[in-house]
């Protein structure tokens, strides 16, 4: 019961809060709204370095974009995402989620494209402790090489405070992909991230300072009820492979599925988590 009061919380104010939106933003022509819910699965979705638990996740969420006209080489972008996403399980992973980018496009050639873009996230957790506001900046370079095949390149930075200091991190991320539009309806594409910054991990093992690298110096760790385990701050450096598909049933109504392999290491050991989700969205 208590999962099913959660799940009806979560989603019930993500779609408030979007049909708010949808009633003050102004429309702009073509396919710039976007409503859409998933069904995600992580194999460790308590970061775990020996003891891995696995979740199921559903989502929805509500996006706008401000994209380019192509009427001029640099104009303005903007997107705009809320989401709420409530666990099986482990009802404390629970959260609301905010994000708003505002950014630049140029046309750097009839093949090249950049985009920066600030960006605020404010994130809301069941479990307090992890709740935080994030901040940071995304720069990216497209490539549209004909109609059918698409690459590109990105940096993002993320500076994310939490309410519990082990919960806040810093990270460098960049990226590559490349994607091939089989027809106007389907479309695969693969990915890699690597990353380096502070992360948290879980450990069900006894872990104290003299056991630690370094005699512990520069580490914080505790208790944490949400996780039943240990969690301990590290710095990281992270690995990640994805494969999207995706498939548009109608020209306002789509399917998309991804997975995405991560392994992560750190003075305190190495972990890894696979990812799989599927889902149904609406562009209007």
């Amino acid at each position: 019961m208590r999962i099913a009061r959660n799940v009806g919380k979560y989603i019930s104010i993500a779609m408030l809060t979007t049909a708010v939106l949808l009633a003050f933003v102004p429309q702009v022509s073509g396919f710039d709204w976007d409503l859409g819910a998933r069904l995600g699965y992580e194999s460790n979705v308590n970061r775990s370095l020996d003891d891995a638990k696995a979740d199921t996740a559903f989502t929805v969420y509500g996006s706008y974009d401000r994209l380019p006209s192509g009427e001029s080489r640099v104009d303005w972008t903007l997107r705009v995402t809320l989401s709420g996403s409530a666990y099986a399980s482990d009802s404390d992973l629970n959260q609301l989620s905010g994000f708003v980018a505002p950014g630049i496009s140029v046309f750097l050639s009839p093949v090249w494209s950049l985009n920066v873009a600030p960006f605020l996230k404010v994130k809301a957790v069941s479990d307090s402790e992890q709740s935080a506001l994030a901040y940071g900046a995304r720069a990216s370079l497209s490539q549209r090489w004909n109609p059918r095949f698409y690459t590109g390149q990105y940096y993002v930075y993320t500076n994310s405070s939490a309410n519990e200091e082990i919960y806040s991190y810093y990270e460098n991320a960049v990226g590559i992909l490349a994607g091939v539009n089989w027809t106007p309806a389907f479309f695969t594409e693969i990915g890699y991230e690597y990353a380096h910054g502070d992360s948290f991990v879980t450990s069900a093992s006894t872990i104290t300072a003299a056991s630690m690298p370094a005699r512990g110096r520069g580490y914080r760790y505790g208790y944490s009820p949400a996780f039943d385990a240990l969690v301990v701050k590290d710095t990281v450096d992270r690995h990640s492979f994805s494969v999207n598909v995706g498939y548009d049933v109608t020209k306002a109504i789509y399917a998309v599925s991804g997975y995405t392999y991560t392994s992560e290491s750190g003075d305190l050991g190495s972990l890894d988590n696979h990812a799989v989700f599927a889902g149904l969205g609406y562009r209007f």
